[in-house]
């Protein structure tokens, strides 16, 4: 049975979301703050570019976390036990393995992406660096991801949290002892963060296992083999998979296109961008609290077919999520220089970083919608319509950026980049109703 769809509620299970999701760029910044500290400007450049070329991958393979949280949560919702411990059970080794066949594949991978991708020799050798580096932690990354979406489809936040603690100590230690005491550079930095992704795989599954015992109820913790290959299960998931993976490529090329042209920019606006980019990831991860919230209690309200509940659940979450865009905005404008004095020691970085931080705490009021809609079609399952969505939205970002960057440069970037979250929200917006009307409504009196 699921429990009262309250505020209270709502802000107990966004709250370990948003510390575990505020927690996950710490990886980036601690990286940034080391590399900054003491390996200089031209490093710095090629850890933004190498941490973007990483996110390529980490954000192609987003569909295990996010067809898992919203098929995790409608089966909570109906009531399904089994169904809730095989949505893992496939999810978790999926990753694995495709983690592992990126990895092999990175001395093809990574020259292909580099005659994309336009840097000076030495940003592109020191972004080699440190992604053959972590590349080593790329299955657990993967794997890690399923086992977060299941996390939060089944509202147990508190252990997607305690994943990501691990996660972070185990690197913030790892990267200051690898750079600081042994010298290793960028390599250190990258190694850090794959040790780091292995322990936190871990911890996950180790939660996920207490969580299994706890719902088996006296039955078997783990399904026949039989139950693995369920055909209608198995298309299902196919297909989610294939929409999101379509349309998460979509929206990574929008977001690598945005750092390809900082990248064109020169050497001092890619470095400074880079730590935008943190400001911007930051404050993506904490609303998106309320966007993992709303992929459980909107796709739980699904899986039951009740309208009302579902209603309840996209208004909650959206009005937080609304309210925290605006005071993450004020806290990138009021303390982001102090911030860029510390990530960067490079004066020309501290200047430009100061001249583009209006726009870059812009982000969260333009962009909040957008990530609240992606809940709630994740948690529903609406992956055509996402992927539709993501190809629109991208192709009116390409268009801005190539109106708007001849004439005005670097605002021009920005502005672009702006325009193109709203266009995400709006094509997305539009299916809205399509959704509502799938589900039963109240009974009248």
């Amino acid at each position: 049975m699921q429990p009262a769809l309250t505020r209270r509620f709502v802000l107990m299970q966004s709250g370990p979301i948003m510390l575990a999701n505020a927690m996950a760029p710490m990886v980036g910044l601690v990286d940034t703050f080391v590399i900054g500290r003491h390996a200089g400007t031209s490093a710095l450049a090629g850890i933004g570019l190498g941490a973007v070329i990483y996110g390529i991958v980490y954000w192609g393979f987003g569909f295990l976390r996010m067809s898992t949280a919203g098929l995790a949560a409608q089966s909570d919702g109906q009531n399904d036990p089994l169904a809730v411990r095989l949505h893992l059970l496939r999810a978790v080794p999926s990753g694995l393995l495709l983690g592992l066949i990126v990895w092999a594949m990175q001395i093809w991978i990574l020259p292909l992406v580099f005659t994309i991708y336009t840097a000076s020799e030495t940003i592109e050798s020191a972004a080699t660096i440190y992604i053959s580096a972590r590349l080593w932690g790329l299955p657990a990354t993967l794997g890690s991801m399923a086992v977060m979406g299941w996390f939060v489809g089944i509202s147990r936040s508190q252990y997607a949290l305690i994943l990501q603690i691990v996660l972070n100590v185990v690197n913030a230690f790892l990267s200051l002892y690898f750079v600081i005491r042994l010298d290793w550079g960028l390599y250190g930095v990258g190694i850090a963060s794959a040790v780091a992704e292995w322990a936190g795989l871990g911890t996950g599954l180790w939660l996920a296992s207490r969580e299994f015992r706890r719902r088996a109820h006296g039955d078997n913790m783990f399904p026949g083999v039989s139950n693995f290959f369920d055909l209608p299960a198995l298309q299902k998931l196919g297909v989610t998979h294939s929409n999101i993976f379509i349309r998460t490529l979509a929206l990574t090329f929008g977001f690598n296109f945005f750092a390809n042209a900082a990248a064109t920019e020169g050497e001092v606006f890619l470095a400074a961008n880079h730590i935008h980019l943190q400001f911007i990831t930051m404050g993506a991860l904490v609303l998106d609290a309320f966007a993992h919230t709303a992929e459980a209690v909107t796709g739980a309200a699904y899986g039951a077919r009740n309208r009302m509940r579902f209603d309840r659940a996209v208004k909650l979450t959206t009005q937080y999520s609304a309210g925290f865009a605006i005071l993450f905005g004020l806290i990138i404008l009021l303390a982001g220089p102090w911030v860029i004095d510390i990530l960067s020691i490079d004066p020309a970085v501290r200047d430009m970083g100061r001249i583009y931080l209006p726009y870059c705490a812009l982000v969260p009021v333009f962009g909040f919608a957008a990530w609240q809609l992606d809940g709630i079609f994740i948690g529903t399952t609406r992956t055509r319509e996402m992927r539709d969505a993501g190809i629109i939205a991208v192709l009116i970002y390409l268009a801005a950026h190539f109106v708007l960057q001849p004439g005005l440069g670097g605002t021009g970037i920005w502005v672009a980049f702006l325009i193109y979250y709203v266009a995400r929200a709006l094509t997305l917006a539009v299916y809205v109703p399509s959704i509502r009307r799938s589900l039963q409504p109240p009974p009248r009196n």
